[in-house]
C-alpha cells in the first residue's frame, strides 16, 4: 500500500504542467518518511485573503498593513494576495504556523492544519489558532481581525521540494495456484 502511495504521488507530481502542487496529509507523510526539512520548504497560499479590525483612537500604533477610512472609522487592513511565498516559523501538533512577512515571527504567522477536502484528503487549510476551519476572527499580529475571503486559503509547495527524493517501486505480478 505504502509504495502504491508513493507511485501515486509520483505520477502526479510528474504528470501536472504546474510548479505548485496542494500540501496534502499524504504529501506531508512522504515528506516526514523522507526526512525532508519543512524549514527548507517554500510555501504558498492558493487564495487570496483580506484581515481587518477597526480601531479605536487608542490603537494608534498599527504594526501590519495599512490604515483606510470608511465612513469616519479608522480601518486597519492586512490582505495577503494568492500566491505569496512564506516560510515555516514553527511546527506544533498538527500545524505548521507559516510568515508570509520577512523577519516576523509566531505572532504573525498564520496557522495551516490538515482538513478533510472534497475528495477524502487532508489539505493543509487556514485555521483559527484552536485548529477549527471555521471561524471568521483570526488572531494576527496581536490583535483579532475579521476575515473576508470567500475561498478557502490552503498551502501550495513547490514541486522542486521533491527533486532529490529517490522513489523506488516494485510491481507485483500475482501468484497463482499450481
Amino acid at each position: 500500500m505504502k509504495k502504491l502511495v508513493l507511485l501515486l504521488l509520483s505520477v502526479i507530481l510528474l504528470s501536472s504542467c504546474s510548479e505548485k502542487t496542494q500540501l496534502t496529509g499524504s504529501l506531508m507523510t512522504l515528506i516526514k518518511e523522507n526526512q525532508l526539512p519543512l524549514d527548507k520548504i517554500q510555501f504558498y497560499n492558493d487564495n487570496a485573503l483580506f484581515l481587518e479590525r477597526e480601531l479605536n483612537a487608542s490603537d494608534a500604533n498599527v504594526k501590519s498593513g495599512k490604515i483606510t477610512i470608511v465612513n469616519g472609522k479608522s480601518i486597519n487592513r492586512v490582505s495577503l494576495e494568492q500566491e505569496t511565498p512564506g516560510v515555516l516559523v514553527k511546527e506544533t501538533k498538527d500545524q505548521l504556523l507559516i510568515s508570509f512577512e520577512a523577519g516576523a515571527g509566531e505572532e504573525k504567522s498564520l496557522h495551516f492544519a490538515p482538513v478533510l477536502g472534497e475528495r477524502g484528503e487532508y489539505y493543509y487549510q487556514l485555521v483559527d489558532e484552536s485548529g477549527s476551519p471555521t471561524f471568521s476572527r483570526l488572531m494576527y499580529d496581536g490583535n483579532k481581525y475579521l476575515l473576508y475571503n470567500k475561498k478557502k486559503v490552503r498551502l501550495l509547495i513547490m514541486k522542486s521540494s521533491f527533486s532529490g527524493l529517490k522513489v523506488s517501486s516494485k510491481r507485483m505480478r500475482g501468484n497463482r495456484i499450481k
